[in-house]
């Protein structure tokens, strides 16, 4: 997912100059295409979290849309006070990509693993929480996200997920959707 997720943004960012990309230490090659097609619309800001959310709120009192991807622990935990105040205060349209959800990251130890990044944002006034259960459903939330007001953080793991959602659905954030087909249960 974390490859859908970054080409979508690469794809809505093409059409939207108000797109911005922001990243912290993404790793050798990512998103390259992106930087030298779209060189004003891609930061790298390095192994410094906390900056980027301040940074992404600036940007989106200017009327950008920023886009800031990095390991969920880090933009979670490191993070929490920039993300309360710059961004959920002030209900700003930033999309925070956190990456790695869960244990994805376990071999690296504790400090990468996001496992209550969930309920500490949960209790932040205006904030968004959105978890794709596939690359398809990723695409169609990020394409969704442009139009949504406030900030969204968006947690997925690194990619392979099967593919569960059918190509012709249809998302809505805030809205349920049911991606099983009903059962009937029988009952003693």
């Amino acid at each position: 997912m974390r490859n859908t997720a970054l080409n979508t943004v690469h794809e809505l960012a093409k059409k939207n100059k108000k797109i911005i990309f922001v990243g912290s230490d993404l790793g050798f090659k990512v998103l390259d295409n992106m930087k030298n097609e779209l060189p004003n619309q891609f930061l790298m800001e390095g192994i410094c979290e906390q900056n980027i959310i301040g940074m992404s709120a600036g940007l989106a009192m200017q009327g950008y849309i920023p886009f800031v991807n990095t390991i969920g622990t880090f933009l979670t935990r490191r993070c929490l006070e920039q993300i309360i105040i710059d961004l959920c205060f002030h209900n700003l349209p930033v999309r925070l990509l956190g990456n790695g959800g869960g244990g994805v990251y376990a071999s690296l130890g504790p400090t990468h693993l996001s496992l209550e990044d969930f309920s500490i944002l949960r209790s932040i006034p205006n904030m968004t929480i959105l978890s794709p259960c596939d690359k398809l459903e990723m695409k169609k939330l990020l394409i969704e996200s442009v139009k949504f007001r406030g900030p969204i953080y968006i947690r997925f793991g690194l990619g392979g997920e099967k593919v569960i959602t059918k190509k012709n659905f249809n998302v809505k954030i805030g809205k349920a959707m049911e991606i099983l087909p009903k059962k009937k249960f029988n009952t003693p």
